[in-house]
């Protein structure tokens, strides 16, 4: 195996590893979105995403992640989990 080769492999195996702990995070997601129902709370909750926002974009900077990436990729998956709470609601 070239180093080209044994890069790749590690990527895969990251790559993996994020789409794992994604599955994670909107499984925990779909807890929050019983509890918010049960609670009669919105969806959406401004405060909370903007505490999200800051605390993810200081930690990913420490780890020299450029922030439009940080704020693009949360952006996404914020929606996602939206959208996914309001299909689970109906």
């Amino acid at each position: 195996m070239n180093d080209l080769e044994i890069f790749r492999t590690e990527i895969d195996e990251i790559d993996k590893k994020l789409i794992d702990n994604l599955s994670m995070r909107f499984m925990l997601a779909q807890k929050i979105w019983k509890y918010k129902d049960e609670h009669n709370m919105p969806p959406f909750q401004p405060e909370r995403w903007q505490q999200v926002i800051k605390s993810r974009k200081s930690y990913w900077l420490e780890k020299w992640i450029e922030e439009r990436f940080i704020e693009e990729m949360w952006d996404v998956i914020h929606k996602y989990s939206l959208e996914m709470e309001i299909i689970w609601k109906s």
